[in-house]
């Protein structure tokens, strides 16, 4: 099997943060064209009056915003991969943040239920997403309040 260096992980890691960053910066930018044309076919949406029209761009604005912080703190926290500092509460709250970013871009994404047919499917799967990165970062908390506990001892 491929082994990547670590260091070169985390690398690469930054790069594609990076570049799903800029990408996503660039949805945000196209969305009102890609909305459109899937509202117009009928892709992902059912014939939506225009409180639902309306209330699916808010929702993928808010995916965004959401996507967007969390890619920051995705960075963030590569950063102090980078430095050797996982194992500190400022990893735990990253984290955190990211965990809630994706609790609740799932919870939009369910919400979205009535407008769209593969939409809790979608959600469901953001939402265990979340939920497992809230599971690392209890470990993770759990691992630094050990080595803080440690650190004290010796």
């Amino acid at each position: 099997m491929l082994k990547i260096d670590r260091k070169l992980s985390v690398y690469i890691s930054i790069v594609l943060t990076a570049v799903m960053f800029i990408g996503t910066v660039a949805m945000a930018l196209y969305m009102p064209t890609l909305l459109d044309y899937l509202l117009s076919r009928n892709v992902a949406f059912a014939s939506l009056a225009p409180f639902g029209q309306t209330m699916v761009f808010i929702a993928a604005y808010a995916e965004i915003a959401l996507m967007l912080f969390g890619l920051g703190m995705l960075f963030a926290l590569l950063l102090l991969v980078h430095k050797k500092r996982v194992f500190t509460t400022a990893a735990v709250e990253l984290i955190r943040y990211i965990s809630w970013c994706l609790i609740l871009m799932g919870v939009i994404m369910i919400s979205l239920t009535f407008f769209s047919v593969i939409a809790p499917f979608v959600g469901a799967a953001v939402l265990f997403v979340g939920l497992t990165i809230r599971v690392v970062k209890n470990v993770i908390e759990e691992a630094v309040f050990l080595k803080e506990e440690n650190d004290l001892t010796v």
